[in-house]
């Protein structure tokens, strides 16, 4: 019997350091995988290391950042919100929220977090580093570039920063000063994922390769002997660690008892410069209402930088020529984006002009709305007042559209849009689209 209760005693003061070993284990080995980006196996032994742990905060944390990389953010707010419930106070927990909410493009909730820790810890480097890193994402690369510096300022080896002043250099369009920093950082951390991602993108991007869209486009028009029309199409991206994308589109149109396929390539081209440009072609072997061919460029460059209270504004411009059955079409635009500070809005006024085929130019407007409502829900509306062709007949259209963006999971991206089109001394036409998108 007293070697019993002797062996109890022993256990009970040896459990303690074997338990503290296996969760120190944990940690460290999760840790190494997730600096080699290797997320889904680091995952589990988070989630292990929590189930050991009696004050799950450290653990929650950081399994909440592991799922938010592998961009499971529901699951991932769910771990640090169940934790925040136990530790209301916890700044790490805090912090690892106000990233995830980040990555889903609230940044107005995910600033406000930010602060409210930098107003009683001026000096909380992660803080800092955050709010330099919301700032990159809201297109404010000096507002960004002062947090990161804040942050090297208080830690010289801060790899946060560090990576953050390569990123905002890089968007300011000095590479040459960003490459000092992205130097820095792989000599203090040579083998870790967020620099090596950075030195060989195509190599170590761990974000999704491949993006394939299909939708369905069902309009009704209120003019007799004009049949409903069906559009269809299937659309390939190949994205780029860089931010450049590649992209095929067939696209079935069957419009007043006639049919016509396009197929459409574009490139997306230094999208992480001053000057990002898309062009794209299509062509349209037998053609009959759709374009014969065309050819469409556009871009935008910085305005502002975002660091005062007006905001951030983008100039952009886009030029197509379409060549027609029974002529050809010029569209020029010149827009904005105005992304409004201290909420997740942004506005897209536009003005051109329209040359038709008959060579008549007429003056084109619109104006855009975008709301980042949560983490997984987006919507917008816009109106235009802008020639449009349609059946080869180019005339003078009020177009009005709402849409709603819903992100479906890690994977899945649905797009509804509603949309109508008062063509000037023609038709009305109203128009019901769904798209779904995959990333893989």
């Amino acid at each position: 019997m007293k070697k019993f209760s002797h062996a109890l005693l022993m256990l009970a003061l040896v459990t303690p350091a074997v338990f503290a070993q296996d969760y120190d284990a944990l940690i460290k080995q999760a840790m190494q995988l997730r600096d080699q980006g290797n997320m889904a196996a680091a995952e589990p032994l988070l989630r292990q290391a929590q189930s050991l742990a009696k004050d799950k905060s450290e653990a929650s944390y950081l399994l909440g950042m592991v799922m938010a990389f592998q961009q499971k953010y529901g699951d991932a707010l769910e771990v640090l919100d169940a934790a925040l419930k136990v530790k209301p106070d916890d700044t790490e927990l805090q912090l690892g929220r106000a990233t995830v909410l980040s990555y889903q493009g609230v940044y107005q909730e995910a600033a406000g977090a930010v602060d409210a820790v930098l107003a009683k810890q001026p000096n909380n480097t992660e803080a800092l580093t955050l709010a330099g890193r919301i700032a990159y994402y809201q297109k404010r690369p000096v507002v960004a570039e002062q947090r990161f510096n804040q942050a090297l300022s208080l830690d010289s080896g801060n790899l946060d920063a560090l990576l953050g002043l390569y990123d905002s250099y890089m968007q300011q369009g000095q590479s040459d000063k960003a490459r000092l920093y992205l130097d820095r950082a792989a000599r203090i951390a040579p083998n870790h994922i967020d620099v090596k991602s950075r030195q060989q993108p195509e190599q170590y991007n761990a974000l999704p390769h491949h993006q394939i869209s299909t939708g369905y486009s069902r309009s009704t028009i209120n003019s007799p002997g004009l049949d409903n029309w069906h559009d269809r199409f299937i659309e390939y991206r190949h994205l780029q660690a860089d931010g450049n994308q590649q992209y095929l589109r067939v696209e079935h149109n069957d419009r007043f008892g006639t049919n016509d396929t396009m197929v459409e390539a574009g490139l997306a081209l230094q999208q992480k410069s001053r000057l990002p440009l898309e062009v794209a072609v299509g062509v349209t072997p037998n053609y009959q209402f759709m374009p014969h061919w065309f050819g469409r460029v556009q871009g935008n460059t910085p305005l502002t930088d975002g660091s005062g209270d007006f905001g951030t504004v983008l100039l952009t411009g886009l030029f197509q020529y379409s060549s027609y059955a029974n002529g050809d079409t010029k569209r020029v635009q010149l827009g904005l984006e105005y992304y409004l500070p201290h909420t997740d809005i942004w506005l897209t006024p536009n003005i051109g002009e329209v040359r038709d085929q008959n060579g008549v130019y007429t003056f084109a407007w619109g104006l855009g709305a975008n709301w980042q409502l949560g983490g997984t829900t987006r919507i917008g509306a816009s109106y235009s007042n802008a020639p449009e062709t349609e059946n080869l007949i180019t005339t003078d259209s009020k177009n009005t559209s709402v849409y709603w963006r819903l992100n479906l999971g890690t994977s899945f991206v649905l797009y509804l849009t509603w949309s109508q089109f008062k063509r000037e001394n023609s038709y009305t036409r109203k128009s019901v689209d769904a798209t779904l998108q995959y990333s893989f």
